[in-house]
């Protein structure tokens, strides 16, 4: 069963709603070619150029995105894959992988949405079931996942994909027994993950705490992207384990190991007044002493390194990035920073993108060459690639409003018009540190434009 990304000729036979060139069309084809021979870098460049030539061509959004996943880098996929469907509804190849690539990368929800999409353009490719039963299985559907893996067994004739076909029907057994189980599932505990030096991390068992009024956990959801950050927490890859634990508050508003360990993650980073905020809900949640006086003992030493060194690194006036990054390192990131931005400024992009992609490999968590990076896309004409680069640095730095100016252009010129009033509007009210009120008055009148 085809279980991976949609790649290779398939993607030419559907053209986006933009009208691609030659040039593009010429680019597009190597790129088809080199990600056949699993030559990502070569792939990538090459839907970049067709790109350039023939901005918002869902074609080659999605072939980008599969060279970028098959690369490892699933967020920037993600968000190309979107792009595509954007730029092309009927592009049911892009809606494929968005879904893959979403449910790879833990948000269901999404995932079940692309899924939905593309079995409604392709109802007799029996993949896309699958994956929407799957996807509806991890959100706590059982109903709807039942339903899509019956789908999917009724249109799986392919001899090489039986077993595919077993699986879903022990999936279905499991679901109908687990609706027959009149017991609600419980939390389990996980093994603690690394904390922020000076910091603790409490023992977790069936830790979760009075859930707010009005939400409506997913406790398995949750429980695995907790169990997904402690892994990456072990591989010291912070920022990605800060974003799996925000996932599984997301899913369980009380799961108070969720709450806790995000604190840590974002004090890993350098955000320590997000790091007390998260700790003192976990003070307010739980009905365990030891994880109470735990998160209070986190919240006072958190305070001491607030009144040292600010709540987080924009306090300071200095960009992100107070991570365990060697001050060398951080020094070397800084100057390719500073370099980006002077190329910039002289309109030289495409080398200020090479000296911001430096800057970054270099501290992942630089929210400001992120920022950066995404003007450089855009000088570039490479509007799907600026749109993630502002949305990453807004996940790093939510209290930063420079992102959001550049979200609204970006998603403007993607023809994204909702999101882009949404984002100059957002600007437009910021009250951030690095706003600039002359921009704040053209994102007023750009959101105006865009009614």
């Amino acid at each position: 069963m085809v279980r991976s990304i949609l790649i290779g000729l398939m993607a030419a036979l559907v053209l986006g709603a933009a009208t691609p060139s030659a040039p593009a069309k010429a680019a597009f084809e190597r790129g088809e070619k080199a990600l056949a021979g699993n030559k990502l870098d070569e792939a990538a460049a090459a839907y970049r150029k067709a790109l350039q030539a023939t901005p918002n061509w869902a074609p080659a959004l999605n072939g980008l995105g599969s060279a970028l996943f098959k690369k490892g880098q699933a967020v920037e996929a993600t968000a190309l894959f979107k792009s595509a469907t954007e730029a092309d509804p009927e592009f049911k190849l892009a809606w494929f992988n968005l879904g893959y690539a979403a449910r790879k990368s833990g948000d269901f929800a999404a995932a079940a949405r692309a899924y939905e999409r593309y079995t409604q353009l392709d109802p007799n490719d029996p993949d896309g079931f699958y994956g929407l039963a799957e996807s509806y299985r991890q959100l706590g559907q059982p109903d709807k996942a039942i339903a899509a893996y019956e789908t999917y067994i009724g249109r799986e004739k392919r001899p090489g994909e039986q077993k595919w076909v077993e699986k879903a029907r022990e999936q279905v057994t499991a679901l109908r027994a687990q609706a027959a189980d009149a017991a609600a599932p419980s939390a389990t505990s996980t093994a603690p993950a690394s904390a922020a030096p000076g910091f603790q991390t409490p023992s977790f068992a069936a830790s979760s705490g009075e859930l707010p009024a009005g939400a409506t956990p997913n406790l398995n959801l949750s429980i695995t992207r907790v169990r997904d950050g402690d892994a990456l927490m072990k591989e010291r890859r912070y920022r990605e384990a800060t974003f799996a634990y925000l996932d599984a508050t997301h899913a369980d508003p009380g799961n108070v190991e969720a709450l806790f360990k995000l604190g840590n993650a974002l004090a890993v980073l350098g955000y320590y007044s997000q790091a007390v905020e998260r700790w003192n809900r976990v003070a307010q949640l739980t009905p365990d002493a030891a994880i109470r006086q735990s998160a209070q003992d986190n919240v006072a030493r958190a305070q001491v390194r607030i009144a040292q060194q600010g709540g987080s690194p924009q306090a300071q006036g200095v960009a992100p990035g107070f991570g365990p990054v060697a001050e060398a390192t951080r020094n070397q990131a800084r100057r390719a920073y500073e370099q980006g931005v002077q190329r910039i400024q002289a309109r030289d992009y495409a080398g200020a993108l090479q000296s911001l992609t430096q800057a970054i490999q270099l501290e992942p968590t630089l929210s400001v060459a992120y920022t950066a990076r995404g003007s450089a896309y855009i000088g570039l004409r490479r509007y799907a690639e600026a749109a993630v680069d502002y949305e990453y640095a807004l996940r790093l730095a939510p209290d930063m409003a420079s992102p959001l100016y550049g979200l609204g252009e970006a998603y403007r010129m993607l023809g994204r018009n909702a999101e882009a009033r949404a984002s100059y509007q957002r600007y437009a009210t910021s009250t951030a540190r690095d706003v600039r009120p002359e921009l704040q008055a053209e994102a007023r009148q750009s959101a105006e434009r865009l009614k």
